[in-house]
């Protein structure tokens, strides 16, 4: 017998086991041990990348202890459950001591931001959330809120990077011009200078210059209003916007400065009664033919 500290050591042995669905359902309904709350959002995150081809091996495994109770393992196997397979390898690891599943899940978990700057990649802490956002706005979600409950992980941020030097190129535009500290997040306004560049390059190159410079066509001018309510918002820190506000006050501003319209005071209503639309960017320029008030 292994002896360590003058305690016997655990019987673990670890496999690589087809599990099938009768399986998967006895381990997490027979189980005597308290397992963490289940939460969803990881469960469809888990399941998608199951039937899409992305799960990974990452070394964890699913814990049983020498009583065959769940210690660990439980979001992946309610994933696999909600996928309608027939079966799935996973990593099984048994006769774990029941006390250690005190000490799962207590480490710190390892952010996007961490894997971008493992790979290298500059500015991962503002990099990350823009290109989560960029994410979230392409699949058809507001960018920044809570609507979308199945946010992207690890993976699918550094892939995003890796495909989308825009976004890199982006936040690499707003962090060399101190000028838009003034206004919020580097990320946010990262993620929106990408939107518009991508729509418009030449038009986002002028619309960005102008609220850097405070460089207006007149009175409304939509560049104008929305400096304004960036500069009063980021001033008043109990009023202080959220990045999915920011963010509609930039496409609601860069889509009357596409339409050639100007704007009375520049706002975004997103609860009650008058509750608007998120508002999406648009992508086709017109010269100034009139003033409008919007």
């Amino acid at each position: 017998m292994v002896m360590q500290n003058g305690q016997p050591t655990p019987n673990i042995t670890t496999h690589f086991v087809t599990v099938t669905r009768d399986m998967a359902w006895d381990w997490l309904s027979q189980t005597t041990m308290k397992n963490r709350k289940v939460y969803q959002a990881t469960v469809s995150r888990y399941a998608r990348k199951m039937m899409t081809g992305k799960w990974e091996w990452t070394g964890e495994a699913i814990k049983l202890d020498d009583q065959g109770n769940l210690l660990d393992g439980q979001h992946r196997l309610w994933a696999f459950l909600e996928t309608k397979m027939d079966s799935s390898v996973f990593l099984v690891m048994y006769g774990v001591p029941h006390e250690a599943q005190k000490l799962m899940d207590t480490g710190r978990n390892r952010t996007p931001a961490n894997t971008l700057e493992m790979e290298g990649v500059s500015h991962g802490t503002i990099l990350a959330p823009a290109a989560r956002m960029l994410i979230e706005y392409e699949a058809g979600h507001i960018p920044g809120s809570s609507q979308w409950r199945i946010r992207p992980d690890n993976r699918e941020t550094l892939d995003c990077v890796n495909t989308r030097p825009d976004i890199q190129e982006s936040v690499e535009h707003v962090v060399s011009h101190s000028e838009y500290k003034q206004f919020g997040r580097p990320s946010v306004l990262g993620f929106a200078h990408c939107i518009t560049s991508g729509l418009n390059p030449i038009e986002s190159e002028e619309f960005w210059r102008r609220l850097r410079e405070a460089d207006y066509s007149g009175v409304g001018d939509p560049v104008q209003r929305l400096r304004e309510r960036l500069l009063i918002t980021r001033a008043q820190a109990h009023t202080r916007a959220s990045s999915t506000a920011v963010i509609a006050y930039v496409f609601k501003a860069w889509n009357a400065h596409i339409r050639g319209k100007t704007m009375g005071v520049l706002h975004w209503t997103s609860t009650g009664e008058k509750q608007e639309k998120f508002p999406r960017a648009i992508g086709t320029a017109r010269k100034y033919t009139r003033r409008q008030i919007v």
